[in-house]
C-alpha cells in the first residue's frame, strides 16, 4: 500500500524535493514511497523537473486540465481492470476455515488495493469539489469530474458485491469499505 505515504510526501514536498531527500525525513519503504510519488504526480498532486540526474517533486496547487484529468483516468481504468481480473481469479475473499472468521490473504490484498484506489479518488473529488468551491475550476466540470469518479468508485463495488453474493462476504465487504459507504451507492 501507498496511499499510507501521501500526506507526508505532500508536507515534504512544499519547496522542491528529490526522493532521495524525502527518504531522509521520512522513514519507509523506498519502492513504496517511488509508487505514491507516481500516483501523486499522476492524480496532479505533484509536478515534477528534472535538473541534472535528479527529479525533484513539489506539491501542485494547479487545476488539472482536461488532458491530464482523461490520463489520470487512463491509469484508473488500467488499476481497475487489474482489480477485475484479480476478483475473477480469487473464488472467495473469506477463509474457507468454518472455525476462523476474516479475509483469506488474498482476499485482504484485494480489498487492500481497492480501498486504496478508492481513497485515491476520493482524494480527487475532495480536491475537485474544492476547486470548485473557490471557482478555480467551472462548476460543470467539477460536477462532470466528479460524476465520472464516483461512477469509477461504483463500478468495483458493483463488481465485488455481484461477485462474492454470499451474505457474508457481502457484509464484510460493506464494512470493510464502511468509510465510503455514504458516499457510494451500492447497487445490487
Amino acid at each position: 500500500m501507498t496511499i499510507k505515504h501521501d500526506d507526508k510526501i505532500l508536507e515534504l514536498s512544499v519547496k522542491w524535493i528529490s526522493i532521495d531527500d524525502m527518504m531522509n525525513d521520512h522513514s519507509g519503504d523506498k519502492q513504496e514511497v517511488i509508487q505514491a510519488v507516481n500516483r501523486l504526480e499522476n492524480t496532479g498532486y505533484l509536478e515534477s523537473r528534472s535538473i541534472k540526474n535528479t527529479i525533484l517533486y513539489k506539491e501542485q496547487n494547479k487545476v488539472q486540465d482536461r488532458i491530464q484529468f482523461s490520463k489520470m483516468m487512463e491509469t484508473f481504468v488500467i488499476n481497475q481492470k487489474k482489480e477485475i481480473e484479480d476478483i475473477s481469479t480469487i473464488p472467495t475473499i473469506m477463509l474457507s476455515d468454518g472455525s476462523q472468521f476474516g479475509f483469506s490473504k488474498k482476499g485482504l490484498e484485494l480489498l487492500e488495493h481497492v480501498q486504496e484506489e478508492i481513497d485515491r479518488a476520493h482524494m480527487i473529488i475532495i480536491r475537485t469539489d474544492y476547486q470548485d468551491k473557490i471557482r478555480s475550476l467551472q462548476h460543470p466540470i467539477a460536477i462532470q469530474r466528479i460524476k465520472r469518479l464516483e461512477k469509477h468508485i461504483n463500478k468495483i463495488m458493483k463488481i465485488m458485491l455481484d461477485t462474492y453474493k454470499d451474505v457474508r462476504s457481502n457484509v464484510a465487504i460493506q464494512e470493510y469499505f464502511q468509510d465510503h459507504t455514504d458516499e457510494l451507492k451500492f447497487r445490487k
